[in-house]
């Protein structure tokens, strides 16, 4: 009887360990349905100085800022730098359409003006200098001396992907 038992006992432990596992690699989709397809990974942003293939033109690009905080004027100055320099942006301050960046930037403590600067960007779309622009989006933040370049990237990455949405605002 102890044989029988210790037997039983071997054979249903066995069970508990291999059956789970052997369901887990086992097909369970019905026969003829279609399985669905993995999950593509999303698109990624290209960072500000790569071109995308499928763009006929560079967005124009207008930046205006007000501020006078050491941190906040060294990325409004980055910013326009980096644009006249880019393949995927052209710098404008004609009146015809573009995008306008307006940056306003302070020192986040006026006590201590050397130490980092808060900023509000609003993103809009203009037609002409005589028409209402149209509010886009609005993007805030904080920069410190040493941090401007990563946050300029992130703030390019941010408006490349909005002109990217908008963009039918400039056809004809």
């Amino acid at each position: 009887m102890k044989c029988c038992v210790r037997f039983l006992l071997i054979v249903l432990t066995v069970l508990l360990v291999v059956v789970p596992a052997w369901a887990e690699t086992q097909d369970n989709s019905t026969p003829g349905i279609a399985r669905p397809m993995q999950e593509q990974q999303p698109k990624t942003i290209p960072a500000a100085g790569i071109p995308n293939e499928d763009m006929t033109g560079k967005f124009p690009l207008d930046i205006q800022s007000r501020g006078s905080d050491q941190s906040g004027t060294l990325l409004s100055y980055k910013l326009k730098e980096e644009v006249i320099a880019s393949r995927l942006f052209e710098l404008k301050v004609s009146d015809k359409k573009k995008f306008v960046l307006h940056i306003l930037t302070q020192a986040e403590f006026p006590d201590r003006p050397g130490i980092a600067s808060q900023y509000s960007i609003v993103l809009v779309y203009q037609e002409d200098a005589g028409t209402l622009a149209y509010y886009l989006n609005h993007f805030q933040g904080q920069v410190h001396t040493e941090g401007v370049t990563a946050e300029m990237q992130k703030i390019l990455e941010w408006t490349y992907a909005n002109l990217k949405r908008y963009n039918y605002l400039l056809e004809e």
